[in-house]
Formats: C-alpha cells, structure tokens, sequence
C-alpha cells in the first residue's frame, strides 16, 4: 500500500521541473483557471512573549492577493499583475488597491518612525521570479494553495532591543487590514539541551573507532536497527539528499563526507559548529573504520545556514537542494508564548518550541512538503505540551498540517519521554535524546584540533531528529534501489511512526521509536 502510494506520489512530483519550466512564461493570472484547497489564514492578535526576550526580526506578511513587492527599501504593489482569482480575495476581505497602497504606506512609516527598526527587507533569499514560479507549480501539482512567499517582509530590529519595546509597532502593523500577520520574531537556536554550554574536551593519543557505542544503530527496540538496513540495497542511503538547516559546521573534519551544498554564511561559532558536525555525524559520518558511522551514510548530505538569512528562508533553499525525494533537517527551536505546561528541569529552555509554529517557517514547510521533500522537525527541548492553549491550534493537524516529521526526545535505554521534550499530538516520532556518540565537541576523543572531535553527550530534540532523518533517508534509498520511487512525505511519516517501537508508558505523548527493520518490511522489502 504505501509502496504504491509513495510510486503514485512521487511521479507527479517528478513533474515539478517541467511544469516549473512551463510556469516560467506564464504570468501569474495564468493560475485563475486551477481549483485549489483554500490555504489556512495565520493568526491575527500579537502573540505575547516574554517581555525582556531580545527580539532580532519583525515578521510581517501581507494577505495573498495584495501582491505586495519589496523593491530595494520600497514597498509596491503590482496592480497589473493581479488575476481574478486574486482579485477575488481583494474583494473577500474588503480592500481595494487603493486601500492596499495606503497599508504600505502606513507600513512604511511605522518602520520609519520606530527607534528600534533597521529599515524593511525580504524575508526570503529567492529572487521574486523563482518564488512566483515556484509557488505556481506548487499549487499545479498539489491542488492547495500555498502561501506567496514574496509577501513576507522582515523589519531587522537593533541588537539588544526587547519585545517589550517592539510590542507597540507589532500591534500597530497586525491590526492593518491588508497585513495578513505580524509577529516579533525571536533568534532561533539549536535544540540542543544546556545550549550554548560546552563539553570538555579529553585529549586522547588513539584514534577511536566507535561505532559499538552508537547504540542508537543497533536492534529495535532500543535502536532503530540501521545494521539491517544496511543489509538491503540503498538501506545506508545511497542516491538520497539531505541538507542540513542551522549555523554551523566543521566540513573538514576527519570523519566527515564532502557536502555537495554549502548554503548561506555560517557563524564562526564552536557551539554551532560542535552543534551542526554532531548532527551530520549522525546521519552521514563515514564508514571508514574509526570514529562513527552515520545511519545514512551513503547519502549525500548538504547545510543551509540561517548565518545570513531567516530560518525560514533557509527552509526554503534546503528543500530546493534537497529535491523530490531528499530530506530537510530543521535544527533549530525557538522561544514561544508561555504555557501552562509545568518546567521542571533544563530551565535555560522553558517554552522553546518547535520551528513551525511560526508561519513563516510553516509555509516554508508546507511548500517544501508538497513538492515531496521530506521535512524532519526538531519538537523543541521546552517542556511543554504542544497541544496548550496558548498555541491556538498551531500544532493541531486537524486546523493546520505542515506535513513535516516533528520529533520528540526519549531516554536511550527505557523510550521515556526526556524530562524537558515537547510533547502532545503533534510528535509524530522520537529519538534518543542523550547518551548519543558522534562528531563534534570533543569529550569522548579529542586528537588535538575539532577535525578530530567526537562526543558521547550528544543530547536534545537535536540529538533525536538526526536519527529520524538517518531512517527517512535509508528508507528511501532502499526503495529508489528497488527501481521504486521514494514515498511522499506523508506516506513516509505514516510509515515511521506506524512501525516504530512504542514509546514507555506516559501522558506525555513523543510517538514510537523508528524500526527500519519494520519499516522496510512493511514496504516489501526484506
């Protein structure tokens, strides 16, 4: 069943190119004549945040069918480029061209007048042709509307300025009419537990081979059994992309595969760089006798960093690399509304949630996910369960579905909800959240210099989502070995967590543990 829903699937996604490559000479009105699902509206109201949480961005989107532009540091509106289909969404919510360009520049003069704005910019890297294209061919293939992502704009804010002090300019641009949300947006950081703390390095003289220390490799149901995936043809990955977003990694270390993408600036920072070489030894750490193996490691792996670019943007770019059929690892967490959820422990963390709850970073995913890129999601390491009130439904699939692969972190040993993991409806997955060996950091080998870094104290939703990225790349690999085409993103997620070892006992729900053993089996492949 789900091997031919996955042939089914990724043949229409195989057309994306041709049908990207048609929608070049077509102008936009060109899409009045498809039928498409309604997309979702974001929120509208200020979502409150801690008042002294430094806030480095200002989110603001307009409603689709505005067809706002951002030229150089000038907001425009391309009348003559709106379809009846655009028009149309004009008149449902009451606005007029005129009305539009009067928000703009209400827009551009609050940003102005604010003493913590740094001017207006886009939100994502993508030049607007390749972003109309894309958003063209997107809804051709699906049938859903996705989102305009030209529509985003970003108000950079000056360093140390704290929400308490931009709440005012968030409220005063939500409530415009034409503005579809606004929201302070604050920095993104790795799902790493105690971050940015480091480990200490230990300085050993040998060099190590431990791959009999990744437990997480070994049999389910302790491990997710890549040994046996190993044993089936494109079981290790072969022929699949995975392209990492965060913001920083050691590309020369000695364990480490050459990447074949290398998107945006990285910060020269050794907590992103420990952060980013732990994650991509878990998934594509050589198979070379020392050091680690990655549960894919016949893949070929790639970075997108958010050094010099929104996370969401960086979203972006990664599913482009990673393609039909690739895998798109999001890193990252970021601090949310407060909750009702108790935080008992890793108290640095309280509330931080995973990346989709903001809708830049969902539309991003929803657009990556229906072209048939795989979207592996940190759940945050925040405590909280993600199905609170104060998230509005955010993370109800049934109001609102990114379709990525959201994971929670479990102990090594007993599959118990870690004390700090997100929990709820919404994981779909979980992984070892401590104890995990890998590159990086250096206080299980140090050989001198971080080219020879490794760690056994790889911890967090960080150190959980890699190896749920390690299973969706050997799945597909061992189908595209078969001649088979990779399952969608969709079908994929169902056949993770519907084969996977059940969590232990708790009301925090995190979803099963991989089994590529079962998995493989489910699809046929023995």
């Amino acid at each position: 069943m789900h091997g031919r829903t996955g042939r089914r699937k990724s043949s229409v996604s195989q057309l994306f190119v041709a049908v990207l490559a048609l929608t070049m000479a077509l102008p936009a009105s060109a899409a009045d004549g498809l039928e498409l699902k309604p997309r979702p509206l974001a929120r509208k109201g200020v979502v409150e945040l801690r008042r002294n949480v430094e806030i480095p961005r200002v989110v603001v989107k307009f409603h689709e069918g505005t067809r706002v532009r951002l030229r150089g540091e000038q907001l425009i509106a391309l009348r003559e480029s709106r379809g009846a289909r655009e028009l149309g969404q004009l008149s449902q919510r009451g606005l007029t061209g005129s009305s539009v360009e009067a928000d703009m520049a209400t827009v551009a003069s609050l940003v102005a007048a604010s003493p913590y704005a740094r001017g207006l910019g886009r939100m994502f890297t993508a030049d607007e042709k390749q972003l109309d294209t894309r958003k063209f061919a997107t809804e051709t293939l699906s049938g859903q509307e996705v989102a305009d992502l030209n529509l985003y704009i970003e108000v950079p804010i000056r360093p140390g300025t704290t929400f308490q002090q931009v709440r005012d300019l968030v409220e005063k641009l939500d409530a415009l009419p034409s503005v579809e949300t606004a929201y302070a947006e604050p920095a993104a950081e790795p799902a790493a537990v105690n971050w940015p703390n480091f480990l200490t390095p230990m300085l050993l003289k040998a060099g190590p081979n431990l791959q009999g220390e990744q437990g997480y490799l070994g049999a389910a149901p302790t491990g997710i059994d890549a040994h046996y995936a190993w044993t089936v043809a494109g079981g290790s990955g072969a022929n699949v992309k995975v392209v990492d977003v965060e913001g920083g990694w050691r590309t020369t270390h000695e364990d480490m595969p050459g990447l074949f993408h290398q998107g945006g600036a990285q910060f020269n920072d050794l907590g992103w760089r420990n952060h980013g070489t732990a994650v991509l030894g878990e998934i594509v750490g050589v198979s070379n006798g020392f050091g680690v193996t990655g549960i894919a490691h016949a893949a070929r792996a790639g970075y997108e960093s958010i050094g010099s670019q929104s996370a969401a943007s960086a979203i972006a770019n990664a599913a482009v690399a990673a393609g039909s059929g690739g895998v798109v690892l999001i890193e990252l967490h970021r601090l949310g509304p407060p909750n009702n959820t108790p935080c008992t422990c890793n108290f640095g963390q309280c509330d931080y949630i995973a990346m989709e709850y903001w809708q830049a970073e969902f539309d991003a995913i929803v657009q990556a996910t229906l072209n048939g890129v795989v979207v592996v999601e940190a759940a945050g390491n925040g405590s909280s369960n993600l199905d609170d009130a104060a998230y509005n439904n955010a993370f109800n699939r049934d109001v609102r579905d990114s379709g990525a692969i959201v994971v929670a972190a479990g102990s090594s040993q007993g599959r118990a909800p870690m004390c700090w993991t997100n929990h709820g409806s919404r994981p779909d997955v979980h992984g070892w959240g401590e104890n995990v060996v890998t590159l990086g950091y250096g206080d299980r080998f140090n050989g001198g210099s971080e080219n020879t870094y490794y760690t056994a104290s790889f911890s967090g939703t960080s150190s959980a989502s890699p190896i749920v990225t390690g299973a969706a790349a050997s799945l597909q690999g061992a189908l595209q070995a078969r001649g088979r085409f990779p399952l969608s993103p969709l079908a994929l997620r169902d056949v993770l967590s519907s084969t996977g070892s059940a969590q232990a006992p708790d009301a925090r729900r995190i979803g099963p543990r991989p089994n590529l053993r079962a998995a493989l089996n489910r699809l046929g492949i023995f």
